[in-house]
């Protein structure tokens, strides 16, 4: 083996290493609250009657201990619709509690009428991406871009 190249192995260990160890995106939030708010975004969602195109927006209260309740709701701009139990809906709204973690922006929710789970991060004071997925008969999964709504 050419010498210039016996060290490229130690080299992409290190490189692979440094990776596994790095801090994941998003800021520390030492005030959770500084997130309460509504938050806005259209998405396709994928449910038990297909593709959707939906208009969201989530009303969030986050305490400074990291505690997380609001609503999620949805209204239709294109496709079959969704599901309001066992009725065919063009728009709906649930209450949601959660976690917040401040060290990684990472906060979870759930629907507290049906089996939805929100896995999302706060990237910024004004940006969160949300995946939201609902498994059983009434399925759902979207992914959500949210942007903090001006007051």
């Amino acid at each position: 083996m050419n010498n210039k190249y016996m060290l490229l192995p130690l080299g992409i260990i290190v490189c692979l290493l440094g990776a596994c160890v790095t801090k994941p995106p998003g800021i520390h939030f030492s005030n959770p609250s500084v997130l309460s708010g509504t938050w806005t975004s259209n998405s396709i969602t994928l449910n038990s009657r297909g593709k959707n195109t939906t208009n969201k927006r989530l009303v969030l209260e986050f305490t400074d201990e990291g505690t997380v309740t609001g609503t999620a709701s949805w209204a239709l701009l294109s496709g079959p619709g969704g599901h309001d139990l066992d009725t065919a809906s063009d728009h709906d709204s649930e209450r949601l509690i959660g976690s917040f973690n401040p060290h990684d922006g990472v906060f979870f929710l759930v629907e507290t009428e049906e089996n939805g789970f929100w896995y999302c991060r706060a990237l910024t004071e004004d940006l969160i991406h949300c995946h939201l997925v609902q498994p059983g008969p009434k399925h759902v999964s979207t992914f959500v871009v949210f942007n903090r709504k001006s007051q």
